[in-house]
């Protein structure tokens, strides 16, 4: 019975509720006898008899605790793995051993930053101007909140301001500040007499020149903001362009909100133009002036800025303008002096080595490729220098390098610590004999040293950069020895890491690699093209001939427009040309096809990329036309659908998209195996050879124990809950068993209180005869 002294018990009532909580003694004595009949303890004797029936689920359950901290364990070098496996990941990228760092020899002229891959350099910069936003400001003004008594309509690039006479300065800034079109108004409050109203340019640059006229009324020309003679505002190539509007098929008077503008008059070329901007939208408009002879060419252009898309009129061939009724002032081609301009629009000018450039940011991020510089300070007459010095980073390539180290480190500690043994107390860690931490130390260990399959040379391996395990058992590097790496052979140092694929042909590129691709022995891969990528194509089967007013709606879909619509409305007036060059600058199709003109004349569309997914269709409102008044694309015209590339890899089933051939998922050699072919022949057209380095051989090894379907950590930690699940199992029924031996001792127990009972009271009966 010492065994079980003190033994902790809960005992269940026959719903499952916890009854009591009891301690068996070292004998039986503390058994008392308190029956109502027969003066026994029948609840402690129970207790007492169940104790040693549920004894074994404390057994049970100190088993679930050493399983559930051995899983809590295998989840924190889990943790330790999958961070060893990310900063694997980092140095099986290029970008890795592309570090670079950037300095300004004078940062008060241009701060720089890294803001992608860059390559070595040294730049000499001088700077000239900074980009300044345009702000314009107003004669002086009664008040700041006095009414202006003016009313009317003015727009300021391309919204529109309507203005009642109850209208202070202070209401105009406010209507202006939520038309959302580019400026913020602010007003100055100078005392009586003294009040301004001023407009700013949000955005700096030569093309953030506010755009201001009056539409209806002369509210802008009374402020004071704009007066004398109107002029070209916005120059494009052999001509001039107008202001943004929100859409190219609603009429002008309805972008504008405003209604009966009635007929306007103008001159281009001395030619005569009449336009109604209450029925006519922007594309109808343009179409108005070439229909008039003019010579001038008018097209709508699309275009986006920070997702934002505005349509323009392009004005090409146009040189002088006489606007009677001033709606191409309001429309933005031309633009009256401004009353007060408080800072000129202006681009930043600046040199780099001597070559003259601008920008219309003083942050440039396009100018060095990686590299963003601020300019900070400029003077026209002797413009300020800085040196940009781009150079390589070795310390931050030797950084990410012993991070990797660190890294191993960090799960070899915690697999040690947790499988440790203690002579003395023998207490053991939680992983103590675990067979998974065991092999993946083991596996980690022989992995890390092993020379990198296809590597030849003086570095081919952990060991030959500096690393090497300290008496500690620690991974360390020696600086000295991978400084002197980095600086013989940084490419070897590159390859030892990543996984790499090199090509016998120059029309055959290495795209990509996975864990599954086995690329041991630097691995060789013979690519077969058995049918070459083509290209998506449509040809009109009509020549654009005649010149006349209306539009022509080209439909564009299918698989290349992601199956929806994309309408494209063209001037009939246009010839083949002008229609090309507006599908060639259009916001959506300039990234998908290219127009062109074939020998005949007709109009060519080729998509940009190759393969099954690039077909489309286009089709055009003036399909039917039998006069050569449209372009003449139908459904009837001759279309070439693209094709995508086939062909094997080392032998194995390759999947084509595009140019892309792909080995297919479950090929033993090139699963996932990427090539890209862009040559015209068939047959065997060149080999692939792939390494995988430690960094792609580190990623794929600790997937195998992490992936959280199939990987072997989630496999086992299914079985050891599994395990925990199944006890639990147990100790439920020996808890169902006690709680059903309790009741039928209970009901036995009753059944004797109740016998003692009925004999007592016979007892009692008798003796009461006795005493008669």
């Amino acid at each position: 019975m010492n065994f079980y002294a003190s033994l902790p018990i809960t005992l269940l009532g026959p719903t499952g509720s916890r009854e009591s909580k009891l301690s068996i003694g070292n004998s039986l004595s503390g058994i008392t006898f308190a029956g109502l009949s027969s003066g026994i303890d029948t609840d402690s004797i129970i207790s007492r008899l169940l104790q040693l029936e549920v004894a074994p689920i404390q057994r049970l359950q100190a088993q679930q605790n050493q399983i559930s901290t051995r899983i809590d364990a295998l989840g924190q070098l889990k943790g330790r793995l999958t961070s060893l496996s990310s900063i694997a990941g980092a140095l099986n990228t290029a970008s890795a051993f592309n570090q670079v760092s950037v300095t300004s020899s004078a940062p008060e002229v241009a701060s720089v930053s890294i803001s992608g891959e860059a390559l070595p350099s040294l730049f000499n910069l001088t700077v000239s101007k900074l980009a300044q936003a345009h702000k314009i400001g107003s004669t002086a003004q009664a008040s700041v909140s006095e009414a202006l008594n003016l009313a009317g309509t003015f727009v300021v690039n391309g919204k529109s301001v309507t203005v009642s006479s109850t209208d202070t300065l202070t209401s105009v800034a406010q209507k202006i500040n939520g038309t959302n079109s580019g400026v913020t108004a602010s007003v100055l409050n100078g005392g009586a007499g003294n009040s301004y109203i001023s407009i700013s340019a949000n955005g700096t640059g030569a093309q953030s020149k506010i755009q201001l006229a009056d539409l209806t009324g002369s509210i802008v020309q009374t402020l004071g903001l704009v007066t004398g003679a109107a002029t070209p505002r916005e120059s494009i190539t052999n001509g001039y362009t107008s202001a943004g509007f929100k859409s190219s098929t609603e009429k002008l008077s309805t972008v504008w909100a405003v209604s009966g503008l009635g007929t306007k008059n103008f001159e281009i070329n001395g030619v005569a133009v009449s336009i109604d901007p209450d029925n006519q939208n922007l594309q109808e408009i343009a179409n108005a002036i070439n229909a008039a002879g003019t010579g001038a060419n008018a097209t709508v252009r699309t275009v986006t800025e920070n997702n934002v898309t505005s349509y323009r009129l392009d004005l090409t061939g146009a040189t002088t303008f006489t606007d009677t009724d001033g709606i191409l002032t309001a429309m933005g081609v031309l633009q009256r002096d401004y009353g007060s301009q408080l800072v000129a629009a202006q681009d930043s000018a600046y040199t780099l080595d001597g070559i003259s450039m601008t920008s219309k940011s003083n942050t440039v991020t396009t100018a060095i490729p990686g590299v963003t510089f601020t300019l900070l300070k400029a003077n026209e007459t002797t413009p300020e220098k800085s040196t940009i010095t781009v150079k390589g980073d070795k310390e931050a390539v030797k950084s990410k390098i012993k991070q990797f180290g660190d890294a191993v480190n960090a799960v070899n500690d915690f697999i040690k610590s947790a499988s440790a043994f203690d002579k003395d107390t023998f207490a053991t860690g939680p992983l103590f004999g675990d067979n998974v931490a065991r092999q993946i130390e083991g596996q980690i260990g022989t992995m890390l040293f092993n020379n990198v399959p296809g590597l030849t040379g003086n570095y081919t391996n952990l060991a030959a950069l500096g690393f090497s395990y300290n008496t500690d058992g620690k991974m360390v590097v020696d600086d000295a020895q991978l400084s002197k790496a980095l600086d013989e052979d940084p490419s070897a140092v590159n390859k030892i890491f990543r996984a790499m694929g090199s090509t016998s042909s120059d029309q055959l590129s290495f795209i990509s690699s996975t864990d599954k691709t086995i690329g041991s022995g630097g691995g060789v891969y013979q690519v077969n093209i058995t049918q070459l990528a083509a290209q998506s194509a449509y040809k009109s089967e009509m020549v654009q001939t005649q010149v006349s007013t209306g539009t022509e709606k080209l439909t564009f879909s299918g698989a290349l427009f992601g199956n929806t619509n994309y309408d494209v409305i063209v001037a009939i007036g246009n010839n083949v040309d002008a229609t090309i060059s507006q599908l060639n600058n259009d916001a959506k199709l300039k990234d998908l096809i290219v127009a062109s003109k074939d020998v005949d004349g007709s109009l060519v569309i080729t998509t940009k990329k190759y393969g099954s997914n690039t077909n489309f269709t286009v089709v055009s409102d003036k399909a039917a036309a039998t006069d050569n008044s449209g372009i003449g694309t139908s459904s009837a015209g001759t279309y070439t659908t693209g094709v995508d590339v086939a062909g094997t890899i080392n032998g194995e089933l390759a999947t084509g998209a595009g140019q892309f051939l792909t080995g297919k998922s479950g090929n033993a050699n090139t699963d996932g195996l990427q090539v890209r072919y862009t040559g015209n022949t068939l047959g065997l057209i060149g080999n692939v050879t792939l390494t995988r380095g430690i960094g792609a051989q580190m990623q794929s090894l600790i997937g195998t124990y992490t992936d959280i379907t199939s990987g072997l950590m989630s496999t086992n930690d299914k079985e050891l809950q599994a395990q925990i699940d199944s006890i639990e199992e147990r100790i439920k029924r020996i808890q169902d068993s006690a709680n059903s031996h309790a009741t039928e001792l209970r009901t036995k127990f009753a059944a004797m209180e109740q016998a003692i009972s009925s004999m007592q009271q016979q007892q009692s009966q008798l003796a009461a005869m006795m005493r008669r």
